[in-house]
């Protein structure tokens, strides 16, 4: 399980923030990707993207699973 304590990237090299575990959706429902967080895109002019990821920190595969998106503990 990713350690929402310590600082994760993305295995692309991005950084990640806003970290948080969300196991259940608002219907009280386990969900499958509960880790939620932002990943910068770019610093200047900044750009981020919302990313969600499984336990173990694998990218979302519904939008194309890019293994560059992963976590990974920095």
């Amino acid at each position: 399980m990713i350690d929402l304590g310590k600082i994760q990237t993305t295995r692309g090299g991005k950084r990640v923030i806003a970290l948080r575990y969300v196991p259940r959706n608002s219907a009280g429902r386990k969900v499958t990707f509960p880790i939620k967080g932002t990943v910068i895109e770019r610093e200047k002019p900044l750009r981020t993207s919302y990313q969600i990821w499984t336990e173990d920190g694998e990218v979302d595969p519904v939008w194309g699973r890019n293994p560059e998106r992963d976590l990974v503990e920095s």
